[in-house]
């Protein structure tokens, strides 16, 4: 069954080319501060149709766009997200760590990033944190169905309970187990909980393991490549997605790695 019929990020280039998810990591967190807005806005503008952003529970059970555990490393403050208000996050300076241009970029809340991808047609990949605060899952339902965009987005984890629990309260929404080495069965582990990808650290890719997703019709994404040579062998290789920190480099790869599609090859978005 197709999951994003006609939404494929290989089509700037050609519809006889074989797809392939071109998935702008934090936003264009090479070129601009990682989670905000204007780092999305970055990826847009080099031609990303995906982007990946990762979701925090604030103290008042607010979901907000941040990596860390702590606003120390891409803030102007200090503290535990978790032990934050949204109000007091709000206050932060989330871009001047990465240039003085980015000065005033605040940490944007979900909603913030679900008005952009309804405004820039963009479908995102949101990260839930493992060990993430009692509440997020159905503040996270709570948030997509408000907004409507369940359809068009892709919830991952590290940790196969919390795919598990947003499923059990949205079982139309699409999600992807993030693999690091650390599951002994993890194309097992993420059928089981009825994840549609797996999303894989891009130096763990083999044939075995892409040979073996597909014959259980599960998709294979990647994390962070930055490399162009790594990003074409991956792409040559018959990988579904790729998220870099630099979609630049991807739609560049894309371009020179795409290759006509054949009577049997497998195209699942």
């Amino acid at each position: 069954m197709p999951i994003f019929s006609g939404r494929c990020a290989c089509y700037p280039f050609l519809r006889g080319y074989l797809p392939v998810l071109l998935i702008a990591h934090r936003g264009a967190s090479g070129h601009a501060p990682e989670n905000t807005l204007a780092a999305f806005k970055k990826a847009v503008t080099l031609g990303a149709t995906f982007i990946e952003t990762d979701l925090q529970l604030t103290r008042d059970a607010r979901l907000v766009a941040i990596h860390d555990e702590t606003v120390n490393r891409t803030t102007n403050g200090k503290g535990v997200v978790h032990d934050m208000t949204l109000a007091e996050l709000r206050r932060l300076d989330a871009g001047s760590w990465f240039g003085s241009e980015f000065a005033g970029e605040r940490i944007p809340t979900l909603e913030e990033v679900l008005d952009f991808a309804k405004k820039f047609d963009v479908i995102f990949y949101l990260e839930m944190k493992s060990g993430g605060s009692f509440g997020s899952e159905h503040a996270l339902i709570g948030g997509l169905r408000a907004s409507g965009e369940i359809a068009r987005t892709i919830v991952i984890s590290f940790d196969s309970a919390i795919l598990a629990n947003v499923r059990k309260i949205e079982p139309t929404l699409m999600t992807g187990l993030l693999y690091d080495g650390n599951i002994e069965e993890p194309i097992a582990r993420a059928l089981e909980v009825g994840a549609r990808q797996l999303a894989i650290r891009g130096d763990l890719v083999n044939p075995g393991l892409l040979t073996a997703a597909r014959a259980k019709d599960l998709q294979v994404v990647c994390w962070t490549v930055n490399h162009s040579a790594h990003m074409r062998l991956l792409m040559e290789a018959g990988i579904d997605g790729i998220m870099s920190d630099y979609p630049d480099r991807l739609l560049a790869a894309s371009a020179k790695s795409a290759k006509p599609i054949s009577s049997g090859s497998r195209v699942s978005v």
